[in-house]
């Protein structure tokens, strides 16, 4: 359901519309076109929970309209790859739904764990750009001031805002609240984006299609992958494997953060090479049982997982968004422009992927807010 909801919403031309607002409210300002593509991203994020749907939308949408108007390809296709990766933290992510199911963890708590450092990357991300702007001019011209519109003008752009944020707020609201599960939540969802649809006068029998095909196409092949995550994890259970490992490294007297850093520099390795939910296929059921072991809670780990999953999205050879950008990016976009573009991205999610090894509290304390203390 929660992808149903995105692929209608990626079919209704809500983007769009937050696009053209972000243009004019942020366009002014230097570097406000990449600043506002992060935060349409950030919304895409919390309405899809993919990172396909805000790298395609705003690879297609805004940067052209960022190289038109004078702007650094660094600039332009830095911040959309990054955006576009808060995807898989920011809920309702399908990630982190996935790593529930495996995990055997409240998604609730989850989705409530992501919300702090999915805005906290977000706004290092914004700032990043407002900084390194600020410093070289020239990477970002201001929008010439006869493409302007007034401020009458701007308001009713804003209402491209209203049906986005009023279906993350019923979505997320509900779940937090208490009035509805994840699964109830999906499904308001749902309706909502259809609602939404209908009122940008968008609903027609083709785009419900589109997007029933869409969904059935990537829910089939998440099921698939649940169904080989299952197998392995049972057969690496009744052989022991988990327990041996385990052992293995609590007696190896191994310090904690000695075993989390060795724990990180695999999985920063194999996602050069896989998707995260193979990743998390291969992975979770042996650093599980450890973490738990050594008291951690499992739903800290599993953000620091997706955090870190956040960097194989835009790291080469195999970093998957990469490769979406090159298939909707204009022709003088060479692979090399866009390895460029996510160095400095890649060293902020690092950098935030720290922050929540060192600081638990930044994603236990949201979810003891809403759920009550362990």
């Amino acid at each position: 359901l929660f992808i149903f909801m995105a692929c209608v919403m990626e079919k209704c031309g809500i983007a769009h519309a937050l696009y053209n607002f972000m243009h004019q409210l942020l366009g002014p300002l230097r570097g406000g076109l990449s600043i506002g593509t992060v935060l349409i991203c950030t919304v895409i994020a919390a309405m899809s929970g993919v990172t396909t749907t805000g790298v395609v939308t705003m690879g297609i949408i805004a940067l052209p309209i960022m190289l038109k108007h004078g702007y650094s390809k660094s600039i332009a296709i830095g911040p959309i790859l990054a955006g576009g990766a808060l995807g898989i933290l920011i809920p309702p992510s399908v990630s982190l739904i996935i790593y529930g199911m495996i995990a055997r963890v409240s998604i609730g708590k989850l989705f409530a764990a992501g919300i702090i450092p999915g805005l906290i990357l977000s706004f290092l991300f914004m700032s990043y750009i407002s900084i390194r702007c600020y410093l070289q001019p020239h990477l970002a011209p201001v929008l010439p001031p006869d493409q302007r519109v007034s401020v009458k003008e701007k308001i009713l752009l804003a209402r491209g805002l209203i049906l986005p944020v009023l279906l993350i707020i019923a979505v997320l609201g509900s779940i937090f609240l208490g009035i509805a599960s994840p699964t109830e939540a999906a499904a308001l969802g749902a309706v909502g984006a259809l609602v939404s649809a209908a009122i940008n006068r968008q609903f027609n029998w083709h785009m419900l299609k589109e997007a029933s095909y869409r969904t059935m196409a990537v829910n089939g092949m998440i099921m698939w992958i649940l169904f080989g995550a299952s197998c392995f994890t049972s057969i690496f259970f009744r052989t022991g494997g988990a327990q041996l490992i385990k052992d293995m490294i609590i007696g190896a007297g191994l310090e904690p953060f000695h075993f989390f850093l060795i724990a990180i520099a695999i999985m920063i390795f194999l996602g050069f090479f896989i998707d995260e939910i193979t990743e998390m296929m291969i992975t979770i059921p042996v650093f599980l049982p450890i973490v738990i072991e050594l008291g951690y809670d499992p739903v800290w780990f599993g953000i620091l997982f997706m955090v870190e999953e956040q960097m194989d999205y835009l790291t080469p050879p195999f970093g998957f968004t990469l490769f979406y950008m090159k298939g909707v990016a204009p022709p003088e976009v060479s692979m090399g422009d866009i390895y460029r573009s996510i160095l400095p991205f890649v060293a902020i999610q690092f950098i935030v992927m720290l922050l929540i090894l060192f600081f638990p509290q930044i994603t236990l304390w949201l979810p003891d807010v809403i759920f009550g203390l362990r």
